[in-house]
């Protein structure tokens, strides 16, 4: 197939470097004996023989690779915990609208709990329906079905107070963390795509607001899943750390790295990072 586009051309790029990052990765996983010897053999062959055909695509222009099945987004993950952290975003929101009780609104059972989320979700959706520019139950009404397991709802909700506040980056940021979320499972060129989108929200939303910590936390994270910025990945990770030392995602940032061999700066050091 004759590449036309500059699209095909950068999608072939971002395999062969992809690739080319496994293929150290792997040797250095072979070096620390974290992979045994038949392992190594096949991921090296394969990674071997897709990235030479994506170098004589580019080389050519014409791409004769076979189809691949689909991959997960990284082989394995790199950051233990980290990647975690992107879904239980939602419970932590939804247990804090519930300690937040209505009016009238009793503290104590399930039933009695379980009311108070229907309740709350109900109020949420009365003030988006009566004013469809209240931020804030846009913002809160997300959370809620993403929590109810709806993401693309919540997304819809993310992209109505973008579409309010293109610099809002609470939005941007949990867009783009959904976003990503979404990306696993799918087939390769629906991963690139929805990985390339959920970076470009979450730059937005770093530029947005730089002092933002969870934007820096889930860029991070996608950074370096993703084998995309090492330098970045751990900037941002220091940063969430400087901006957030007891954050809900401290322990997952620590991780990521200390797995990236990178060092856990004091809190008031502000390290260097790129917008």
């Amino acid at each position: 197939m004759t590449m036309t586009t500059a699209d095909e051309r950068e999608q072939l790029e971002a395999e062969r470097d992809f690739l080319l990052h496994s293929l150290d990765d792997l040797e250095a996983e072979r070096a620390a004996g974290e992979v045994d010897a038949e392992s190594y053999t096949r991921l090296h062959d394969d990674y071997t023989a897709r990235a030479a055909a994506a170098i004589r695509a580019l080389r050519d222009g014409v791409d004769s690779r076979t189809v691949a099945s689909p991959l997960p987004l990284r082989r394995r993950l790199l950051v233990g915990g980290a990647i975690g952290g992107f879904a239980i975003v939602a419970a932590v929101a939804l247990a804090a609208a519930l300690g937040a009780r209505l009016p009238g609104e009793l503290a104590s059972g399930n039933q009695q709990s379980e009311r108070g989320a229907d309740d709350r979700r109900g109020t949420l959706e009365a003030e988006v329906d009566e004013n469809p520019d209240n931020i804030a139950a846009r913002l809160g009404l997300a959370r809620f079905l993403e929590a109810d397991g709806d993401l693309a709802g919540a997304l819809r909700q993310y992209d109505e107070v973008t579409a309010r506040d293109p610099e809002n980056a609470d939005a941007l940021a949990q867009g783009g963390r959904i976003l990503y979320l979404t990306a696993s499972g799918t087939s390769p060129e629906q991963a690139t795509e929805l990985v390339g989108a959920a970076r470009e929200r979450l730059d937005r939303a770093v530029a947005a607001d730089p002092e933002y910590a969870d934007a820096r936390f889930f860029r991070a994270v996608l950074l370096a899943q993703e084998l995309l910025d090492r330098d970045v990945a751990i900037g941002d990770a220091q940063r969430y750390l400087v901006l957030a030392p007891n954050g809900p995602f401290a322990e997952q940032a620590r991780a990521l790295l200390a797995d990236l061999d990178a060092e856990t700066l004091p809190a008031t050091t502000v390290p260097p990072t790129t917008p």
